[in-house]
C-alpha cells in the first residue's frame, strides 16, 4: 500500500514539473512573438520615413534607378568625360548645370541588378523623332547614351508619349496625328515608349506587371536627367494604362518638377479598387495635370485627382459619338485632344443631368480642352464640355463670341 503512494505521488510531481516547464515556454513563446511584431513594426516605420523623405507615392515598392556609371563615381573617386556632364559646371558665359539631387541610400540598396528588370527594359523600346522624323530606337540596356544620335539636344523641350494597352507607337493613329501635333506646335525632341511586347496580351497581366514598366519609364526619364534634359521643359501625355504610368511616375518625381501632364481617360479597371490609388492626388505630378475624361466602363470612377478635370460629353461618362472599339466612349478621348490642337472644346457650365464630384473650376470666356489653352494656371477644378455625333465632334455654346471660334 505504501508503494502504491508512493508510486503515485512521484508521478503527479512529474507532471506538475512539466507543466511548469509548459508555462514556462509559453512565456518565452509569446515574448519572441511579441519581439517579432516590434522588430517587424520598426522595420515598416523605418521604411516609411525613407519613402515619404524621398516623395513616394506607394509605400510598397521602390522604382528610383541611378545608372552604374554614375553610382561608382563615388567610389573611385574620379569621373569619366560622359560622367562629367551631370556635375556642375560653370565657366565665363556659361550658366550653371544643377546636379540631380542624390537617390536615399535605403532606395539604392534596393535596386541592385536584377533580371526581372533587365527583361523588361530590353524589350520596351524607346523611339525618338526630331523634326518630324524617326531619329533613333533603343533600349536602356544599350551603351551609349539616350540622346547620342536622336539630333535631341538637352536644352531643347522635351516630350514624351505613352500609350495605351493594345496599341504601340509606330501604326496607332492617334499616336502618329499627337506626334505630329507636338512636333507643329510645341517643337524639340519628342519620344514614344513602346512597350506592346507587354500590352499586346490580356489586360489583367498587363495590370499584373505595372510597376516593372512604371520603372523602366521612371529609369528613363531619370537616364534623360542626367544627360541635361531639364524636367522644367519635359512634357508627358498618356492614355487609358499609359494615363497612370505618366501621373505615376510624375507623382514618383514628385515637387511639381515636370513642366506639365496631359492625360486621356485613365485607365480604371485594376486600378479603382486599389487602396493606394484611391488616396492619390496627381497635382504633385506636374506644374499643370490636366485629366480628360470620357468614359464609365474604361476609365477611372475618380476623375478628381488633377489641376482641370475635363468631363467630356455626357458628364464625362459617355460620348454621342461612340461606336464599336477602338472608337467607343472610351477610345475618342485621345481622338478629342489631338482635334483640339485645331477645334475648340469649350468649357460650360455643369450641365443639370451631372453630378458634380469635385470643387467646380472657375474658367475665363472660351477656355478650351486640350494643350493649346494657354491660361491653365489659372484654372483648377471640375470642367464640362459637350461633345457631339458629328466631327470634329464640338458643341459651340458661346453665341456672344463667334469670332473666337476656331474651325
Amino acid at each position: 500500500m505504501f508503494s502504491y503512494h508512493r508510486s503515485v505521488s512521484v508521478v503527479v510531481i512529474v507532471l506538475l514539473a512539466a507543466g511548469l516547464q509548459l508555462t514556462d515556454a509559453g512565456q518565452f513563446g509569446a515574448r519572441v512573438v511579441g519581439r517579432i511584431r516590434e522588430r517587424r513594426l520598426e522595420r515598416i516605420q523605418q521604411r516609411q520615413r525613407l519613402l515619404i523623405a524621398s516623395n513616394e507615392a506607394y509605400a510598397d515598392y521602390a522604382m528610383d534607378y541611378r545608372d552604374e556609371a554614375a553610382a561608382d563615381t563615388t567610389t573611385n573617386g574620379s569621373e569619366s568625360e560622359e560622367d562629367s556632364m551631370s556635375t556642375n559646371v560653370t565657366s565665363s558665359g556659361e550658366a550653371e548645370v544643377r546636379k540631380p539631387p542624390p537617390i536615399p541610400p535605403g532606395l539604392l540598396a534596393a535596386l541592385k541588378p536584377s533580371p526581372r528588370r533587365t527583361m523588361f527594359e530590353g524589350k520596351i523600346v524607346f523611339r525618338f523623332y526630331h523634326g518630324g522624323n524617326l531619329t533613333k530606337q533603343t533600349t536602356l540596356i544599350e551603351d551609349g547614351r539616350l540622346l547620342n544620335g536622336t539630333e535631341c539636344t538637352p536644352d531643347e523641350r522635351f516630350a514624351l508619349i505613352v500609350h495605351g494597352w493594345r496599341e504601340n507607337c509606330y501604326e496607332v493613329p492617334w499616336v502618329l496625328a499627337l506626334r505630329d501635333n507636338l512636333h507643329h506646335h510645341r517643337g524639340g525632341c519628342i519620344a514614344c515608349m513602346d512597350y506592346s511586347s507587354f500590352s499586346s496580351g490580356g489586360y489583367g497581366g498587363l495590370v499584373g506587371v505595372f510597376r516593372d514598366i512604371r520603372d523602366v519609364l521612371m529609369h528613363f526619364l531619370q537616364q534623360l536627367r542626367y544627360e541635361g534634359v531639364q524636367y522644367t521643359r519635359t512634357f508627358m501625355f498618356g492614355f487609358s494604362f499609359g494615363a497612370q504610368l505618366a501621373l505615376d511616375v510624375g507623382s514618383r518625381i514628385g515637387s511639381q518638377e515636370l513642366e506639365a501632364i496631359d492625360t486621356c481617360d485613365m485607365a480604371g479597371p485594376g486600378f479603382d479598387s486599389d487602396r493606394a490609388f484611391k488616396l492619390m492626388d496627381f497635382r504633385n505630378a506636374a506644374k499643370n495635370v490636366q485629366c480628360i475624361h470620357t468614359s464609365i466602363d474604361k476609365g477611372t470612377k475618380f476623375p478628381n485627382k488633377c489641376h482641370q478635370n475635363w468631363r467630356m460629353g455626357q458628364c464625362g461618362l459617355r460620348q454621342a459619338a461612340a461606336g464599336p472599339p477602338p472608337l467607343g466612349s472610351h477610345g475618342l478621348c485621345p481622338v478629342f485632344y489631338n482635334l483640339a490642337f485645331k477645334y475648340q472644346f469649350l468649357a460650360q457650365p455643369k450641365p443639370l443631368e451631372c453630378v458634380s464630384l469635385a470643387e467646380a473650376a472657375t474658367y475665363p470666356r472660351n477656355y478650351r480642352m486640350g494643350y493649346m489653352e494657354t491660361r491653365k494656371s489659372e484654372v483648377r477644378g471640375e470642367l464640362f464640355a459637350q461633345t457631339s455625333d458629328v466631327f470634329p465632334y464640338t458643341v459651340y455654346t458661346n453665341p456672344y463670341n463667334i469670332f473666337d471660334y476656331g474651325f
